[in-house]
């Protein structure tokens, strides 16, 4: 198999734990407002852009640091091939955000879900040890079935907890992933109601992990369902 084939863009869209791609191009899910994006459809939500993120396209794909060293092996049609696919993965999230530097945040959401985990109070009464287990092995189960046959991740949980930012009280997973590309550490954030969720995920640089994690901080303070 072709390298081109073997990496892929990573995205994780986790609603629980799995990704969706789209089968077509679909219509725009929002739009960027006055430094703020807005979800169009349902759930319909809002959030601040950071200072010095964008909106990232298939284009901006070898300039995601956890990709420089893969796009630089590949020749021509290895390229193209591999930018057809980050077109496609980008159509399976609400957004795609992309730093100066080259760090990665993705936004997904999912209309009419039961959350991260069976709960009739999401994260009022917090996660015990049995949920956050429980958790972990279907999130893990998941990444590792969607991944190409030739590059199974290892991953190894570092936390799962239950975290304040501003107002809003989400659900935080941090791991560790060992792949072809190197190795990736992610924050993702479970962010829900009683019926919808909204995932989001960063991953630094291979420099510094924790490149642009501010800004997904400042992403989850100001998030809201309108």
């Amino acid at each position: 198999m072709s390298v081109a084939r073997r990496f892929r863009l990573g995205l994780i869209f986790i609603a629980l734990a799995a990704s969706s791609l789209a089968a077509c191009a679909p219509l725009p899910k929002g739009e960027y407002w006055n430094d703020s994006y807005v979800h169009l459809d349902p759930p319909r939500y809002t959030f601040d852009l950071p200072k010095g993120w964008r909106a990232a396209t298939a284009s901006d794909y070898p300039s995601l640091a956890f990709n420089r060293r893969v796009f630089a092996q590949l020749d021509e049609p290895g390229r193209r091939a591999l930018l057809e696919r980050a077109e496609l993965e980008l159509q399976g999230i609400d957004a795609g955000l992309i730093s100066s530097n080259g760090a990665w945040i993705q936004v997904g959401s999912e209309a009419r879900s039961v959350g991260w985990y069976n709960s009739s109070n999401p994260l009022q009464y917090g996660v015990t040890e049995q949920e956050k287990k429980g958790l972990w092995e279907r999130f893990a189960r998941a990444r590792i079935d969607n991944a190409p046959a030739t590059d199974k991740p290892t991953l190894a949980l570092e936390s799962v907890d239950v975290v304040d930012y501003g107002l809003n009280r989400v659900l935080r997973v941090r791991f560790r992933s060992d792949e072809a590309r190197g190795t990736l550490y992610w924050t993702v954030i479970g962010f829900f109601n009683s019926s919808d969720t909204i995932s989001l995920a960063h991953v630094g640089t291979p420099e510094n992990r924790e490149e642009g994690l501010a800004a997904l901080e400042e992403i989850v303070t100001s998030l809201r369902f309108n």
